[in-house]
C-alpha cells in the first residue's frame, strides 16, 4: 500500500512538473512569437525609411549635379581675354570639372546596387565629393597666388 501511494505521489509530482514546464515553454514561445512579429514590423518600417532616404538623397544629388552642369556650361561660355596658355589651362580645368561631374552622375545612377550596410559610407563619400566639386567650380576663376 505504501509503495502504491508512493508511486502515485511520484507520478503526480512528475505530471505536475511536466505540465508546469510545458506551460512555461508555451509562455516563452508566445513571447518569442510576439518578438518576432515586432522585429518583422520594425524591419518593414526600416526598409521603407531606407527607400525613402535613398530616393530623397538621389533626388537631391541629381539636383546638385544638374546645377553643376549649368555652372560648368556657363564657365565654358565665359571667354577670357588672357593669352593662349592661360585659356588652355582654363579650358583644361573646366573639362576636368565636367568629367568629375559626369563621374558623379554615373556613380549616383549606379548607387541602387549599394548594399544597405555600405549605404552610409557611400552617402558620406558622395556628399564629400559633390561638395568638393562645388567648391572647385566656384574657385575656378579665383587666383589664389599672392
Amino acid at each position: 500500500m505504501k509503495k502504491t501511494i508512493l508511486k502515485v505521489a511520484v507520478t503526480c509530482i512528475m505530471v505536475t512538473v511536466s505540465l508546469t514546464t510545458f506551460a512555461q515553454q508555451n509562455k516563452k514561445a508566445a513571447k518569442e512569437r510576439k518578438d518576432i512579429a515586432k522585429a518583422e514590423k520594425n524591419l518593414g518600417e526600416a526598409k521603407a525609411d531606407s527607400a525613402a532616404d535613398f530616393n530623397a538623397f538621389k533626388k537631391d544629388a541629381e539636383t546638385k549635379i544638374a546645377e553643376n552642369q549649368n555652372k560648368i556650361a556657363e564657365l565654358k561660355l565665359k571667354k577670357t581675354s588672357d593669352n593662349m596658355e592661360v585659356k588652355e589651362k582654363y579650358d583644361k580645368k573646366v573639362l576636368t570639372l565636367e568629367k568629375k561631374n559626369n563621374d558623379l552622375k554615373l556613380k549616383i545612377d549606379q548607387c541602387a546596387d549599394t548594399k544597405t550596410s555600405k549605404w552610409s559610407a557611400f552617402k558620406r563619400e558622395f556628399t564629400h565629393d559633390i561638395d568638393e566639386l562645388g567648391h572647385a567650380i566656384r574657385d575656378i576663376g579665383v587666383d589664389n597666388t599672392n
